[in-house]
């Protein structure tokens, strides 16, 4: 586990992390970004994780910093054959996050999962750009991204599946949904999909909505407030995501950042 905490002794973090899950492993990584609420901080980092035959890498980011401060990640991912790596990106911190995310997935029968959960409320900006590059034959992609907006918030979501030739019978998902609690808080995704390939296999969807008004009517009538209502209602989407966390401690700290968030 890797924690990095902004404090007023430092306002900026540039790093580089390294992360090669060697042939018939499987690891898990827990990256966290916290700051306190007072200071502007600045973070630019970078991650790079390489998976070698047979192995399976799980990798969690966690971005709890203030709403004053900028985050900018890029992520790279390269796979060997049979190999797999799932991250688990928890979005909630920073006035502009800015996520850059590449796989190149040029191993046979290789795998990667992409779950993601963002946050935004004040003037917040979430960017998201997701890219998967699938070579090898029977490889898989599956991206899922589940977030909510409030006040003033924005987010743009751009997913690009890419079919390149040698990549027969591979399979790519992605799906995007954002719930929006305010009727300024703006909502943009633009999915793609490329293929230069034959028999391969792509499906997409985006999608942004209201609070369903039934499951708040349902929610608000068994004595729970509307503010109570929406927070459930957020956790319940978010909650399939933040069970792929395997630490108890940490997904306690995520639920309650929301509560914190949505008050």
């Amino acid at each position: 586990e890797i924690d990095f905490k902004f404090d007023d002794e430092n306002v900026a973090l540039i790093d580089n992390i390294e992360i090669t899950a060697n042939e018939n492993t499987k690891s898990t990584v827990i990256i966290k970004y916290t700051s306190n609420q007072e200071n502007e901080s600045y973070h630019n980092g970078i991650i790079k994780a390489k998976a070698e035959k047979n192995s399976e890498l799980n990798i969690v980011v966690v971005n709890l910093m203030n709403t004053k401060s900028n985050n900018f990640l890029a992520i790279e991912n390269d796979f060997e054959e049979n190999a797999k790596i799932n991250y688990t990106i928890v979005d909630f911190g920073g006035k502009h996050s800015i996520t850059n995310y590449y796989s190149n997935l040029q191993g046979d029968n290789c795998d990667n999962q992409l779950n993601t959960i963002y946050l935004g409320k004040e003037n917040q900006v979430f960017d998201l750009n997701y890219i998967g590059e699938l070579r090898g034959k029977k490889s898989n992609i599956d991206i899922e991204v589940q977030g909510t907006l409030k006040d003033t918030s924005k987010k743009h979501f751009k997913g690009t599946i890419d079919f390149k030739k040698g990549a027969k019978k591979s399979k790519g998902n992605e799906n995007e949904y954002c719930m929006l609690l305010s009727n300024k808080a703006k909502s943009i995704a633009l999915p793609m999909l490329l293929c230069t390939e034959e028999d391969v296999e792509g499906n997409h969807s985006t999608a942004s909505g209201k609070v369903d008004m039934k499951q708040l009517f349902y929610l608000m009538t068994r004595g729970l407030s509307y503010k109570e209502a929406v927070k459930l209602i957020v956790k319940a989407n978010f909650q399939k995501i933040i069970d792929r966390i395997n630490d108890e401690e940490l997904k306690n700290v995520i639920l309650k950042e929301i509560d914190k968030k949505l008050d």
